[in-house]
């Protein structure tokens, strides 16, 4: 059996190519004609590659050649290694951002969806090729940023609270939003008081609405006060609709703030809630952290967001009733 330095200095492109098309298309006859290699290369450098990674790496079956758990870790790396040959080493001194053509991924807190359709259109002006697969944040997400599931993610974090393969974009101002005629309306803000009297839908900012420890449950507790939860609404929107039938009151990100305002009123939440400062926050899946398309992707999500963001906050509507720490 071969030492680990053997197995390294043994495996090369070839072998990484061969993983990747065989678990994409599960028969080496496809992968002979992609490749462009003879059914007797395919299995040269297949049974190399099972006494490099020590590992059968391919069973066969009724259904073709199905990848061991071992090979599909290997083939997630593979195919992130074979992107950096092709992006740095090959193509890095003629990189054209017009000419990246792939699926982006990305998630996104659910007050930021809203950004999902001027960021189509910034990407169909600044990238044609990109086809964009965007959806809301779900219980997963991290792990599958981790694994390169997903590109890219944004999300809204407490500040201080640093990771590695993430960027702050810009912060998360709140206010409290009531239907039009509610008794609130004339004192023109909430107060915590009012948390704890007026039936509230909790919006989850920020995902730290589980088990009792969203930002309004926790200041309210130290200020010896409850919130009187009446709902949990995990999209935004179906509480801004919900509101317009009850006198209840809900606290939110001003970035998710519908440009019909119609049937709402916008109001400053109380002080101490606001002095909790939150960041939106770009996560970059470490799998392509570093290529220069990553960085290209990265300074461009990162400009759009941040205009929409700061339209939404500008808002003549919305200007004077948020708090800036």
């Amino acid at each position: 059996m071969m030492n680990t330095n053997e197995s390294a200095k043994d495996l090369s492109v070839a072998h990484l190519q061969l993983i990747v098309c065989l678990i994409k298309h599960g028969n080496a006859c496809v992968a002979s004609d992609e490749l462009g290699m003879s059914q007797s290369t395919i299995s040269y450098h297949l049974r190399r590659v099972r006494s490099i990674f020590s590992d059968e790496m391919f069973v066969r079956t009724g259904k073709g050649l199905k990848p061991t758990e071992r090979c599909l870790q290997v083939g997630h790396f593979a195919q992130d290694l074979i992107n950096r040959v092709e992006e740095e080493l090959i193509h890095g001194n003629d990189f054209e951002a017009t000419h990246i053509e792939r699926e982006l991924s990305l998630i996104a807190d659910d007050t930021a969806c809203g950004w999902f359709g001027e960021l189509f259109v910034d990407l169909q002006k600044a990238l044609p090729k990109v086809n964009l697969c965007a959806r809301p944040w779900y219980l997963n997400a991290l792990k599958d940023l981790d694994s390169g599931a997903v590109h890219f993610g944004l999300h809204i974090m407490q500040s201080g609270i640093k990771g590695i393969y993430d960027l702050e974009v810009v912060p998360c101002y709140r206010l409290c939003v009531v239907r039009d005629g509610h008794p609130l309306v004339s004192q023109g803000e909430v107060t915590l008081e009012d948390l704890a009297m007026y039936p509230v839908i909790l919006n989850d900012l920020a995902g730290w609405n589980n088990n009792g420890h969203s930002v309004m449950e926790t200041v309210l507790k130290n200020h010896g006060l409850k919130a009187n939860l009446v709902g949990r609404l995990g999209y935004v929107n179906s509480i801004f609709s919900a509101l317009q039938g009850s006198n209840a009151i809900t606290y939110t990100s001003a970035v998710s703030l519908p440009k019909d305002l119609s049937g709402l009123t916008l109001l400053k939440a109380p002080p101490a809630l606001d002095e909790v400062e939150c960041n939106y926050r770009l996560y970059i899946s470490k799998t392509r952290y570093g290529s220069q398309e990553t960085n290209y992707l990265i300074e461009f999500l990162y400009n759009s967001f941040k205009s929409f963001a700061l339209g939404k906050y500008e808002r003549p509507e919305v200007a004077p009733l948020i708090r800036k720490c």
